[in-house]
């Protein structure tokens, strides 16, 4: 084989194994690159899925705080008047006085002062007793809130470390692609040293 044909050589099969290194380079950070839209895509449907209830949780801590008064006695007093005026109690109410007139009435002692104590009393009861559940029940909304938000940290804090390890990939992938494309690099230009070598030698 002639010295050109071995430079010629050398040089084309130089250029295309660079070639065949930059298309690894691109299909390896190309495939990272979807990896870290994907991981995005996942995070952003997960924390629209959980927003609700991230959200519903604020407003019941929210709510119970106003009940105790941690935000104020106008807000304490605001939201005792929308519990006092809400359809659940004013339910209860109307049951437990139609269930104490109708015994009242059925013994013979509707008119007496004792019926209208007991309805005071009795009202006072029931406006407690549903208060405590109504605080339990925002309660509960508090505490999916609160998994809620700690899901969505935790989906986040993954998604992060996946996005950053697909980062470093990529860093990686290019800095194997550089140290390739110099090895493709000496060795042709050792094999074209070679052959101008062999073609000093060769001259008489």
């Amino acid at each position: 084989m002639g010295i050109g044909a071995i430079i010629g050589g050398a040089i084309v099969g130089g250029l295309f194994s660079s070639k065949s290194n930059d298309k690894a380079v691109d299909a390896q950070v190309e495939g990272q690159d979807k990896s870290i839209e994907e991981q995005r895509r996942q995070f952003d449907a997960t924390q629209a899925n959980l927003k609700p209830f991230q959200d519903a949780g604020q407003a019941a801590i929210g709510e119970q705080q106003n009940l105790i008064g941690l935000n104020g006695n106008e807000a304490q007093q605001a939201s005792f008047d929308a519990f006092n005026a809400s359809p659940g109690q004013k339910f209860l109410r109307d049951r437990a006085q139609k269930n104490l007139v109708r015994n009242a009435s059925a013994i013979g002692g509707l008119g007496g002062g004792n019926v209208r104590s007991a309805l005071v009393e009795q009202g006072v009861g029931f406006a407690q007793q549903d208060y405590n559940n109504q605080f339990g029940r925002l309660g509960q909304l508090a505490g999916q809130g609160q998994t809620a938000a700690t899901n969505i940290g935790n989906f986040g804090a993954n998604a992060s470390n996946n996005i950053s390890n697909a980062y470093g990939n990529i860093g990686n992938a290019r800095a194997t692609g550089i140290q390739n494309q110099n090895q493709i690099f000496q060795n042709v230009l050792g094999q074209v040293s070679g052959g101008f070598g062999q073609l000093g030698g060769a001259a008489p």
